[in-house]
């Protein structure tokens, strides 16, 4: 219960960059899969995790009043699930395949919830915005940097206790269907193939979403490179 409320916690940190401060990309996928791998010791499981989600959602950022699913609370939810759940039922492999796409499987749903929530803040700190109009109006201007935090704080409290639901909501259900069914090794072969077919996704997505002449050279040759680096490391599929 700790580790999901310290890892609620720094989630609630880096989604603070998406929208409400700084804004300095830590809060994408690829940073923030890391981060709360680290935070959990397994940041190697965390970048696999962050780098499949940020190319799903690569495209999809929150500017002006554009709100996409929470790119970030699925990051954060996967990466804890994935590790906590490893950890709890002793999971010797490296790299967790099945529990890591199964993982990623439920916090894409859960990352609607991120949105919902996203939206209701934003729709919440329009009265801060209302107050900042006020004291400017009456001069107070020194008061103004108080407004401005309150929706900071009403930000992160509310990535705070969402966060704080949603992984607890992924691990209830990842600890009950997984064990299930792992108990087949056919389904147990889908996920790992599940995991090359959500990467090829997210390529094809980010190709889209790019619409450079020189892209798709690029990309050939980094698959290419990843393939014949795999193929000197003895890559399989881990069964």
């Amino acid at each position: 219960m700790w580790d999901v409320m310290f890892v609620s916690f720094v989630g609630a940190l880096i989604s603070l960059d998406r929208t409400a401060f700084l804004q300095m990309m830590a809060s994408q996928p690829i940073v923030a899969g890391p981060v709360v791998g680290y935070v959990l010791g397994d940041p190697v499981t965390g970048l696999m995790i962050g780098s499949v989600l940020e190319l799903f959602w690569i495209g999809a950022m929150p500017v002006g009043g554009s709100v996409p699913p929470n790119e970030t609370a699925a990051a954060v939810i996967a990466t804890s699930v994935c590790i906590i759940t490893c950890r709890d039922i002793g999971a010797t492999s490296v790299l967790p395949f099945p529990v890591m796409i199964f993982s990623i499987l439920v916090s894409i749903p859960l990352s609607i919830a991120g949105q919902r929530v996203d939206i209701f803040v934003r729709n919440y700190n329009r009265k801060f915005a209302l107050n900042a109009d006020k004291l400017a109006g009456a001069g107070r201007f020194a008061h103004i940097d108080r407004e401005n935090l309150k929706g900071l704080f009403s930000f992160f409290m509310a990535s705070f206790f969402s966060l704080l639901a949603l992984i607890s909501l992924g691990l209830t259900v990842i600890k009950t269907l997984y064990p299930l069914l792992s108990g087949s090794v056919r389904l147990v072969n889908g996920f790992y193939l599940s995991f090359y077919l959500f990467i090829s996704l997210g390529i094809a997505v980010l190709m889209r979403t790019g619409k450079g002449k020189g892209m798709a050279p690029i990309f050939f040759a980094g698959f290419l490179i990843g393939m014949i680096l795999m193929s000197i490391k003895g890559f399989g599929w881990g069964i």
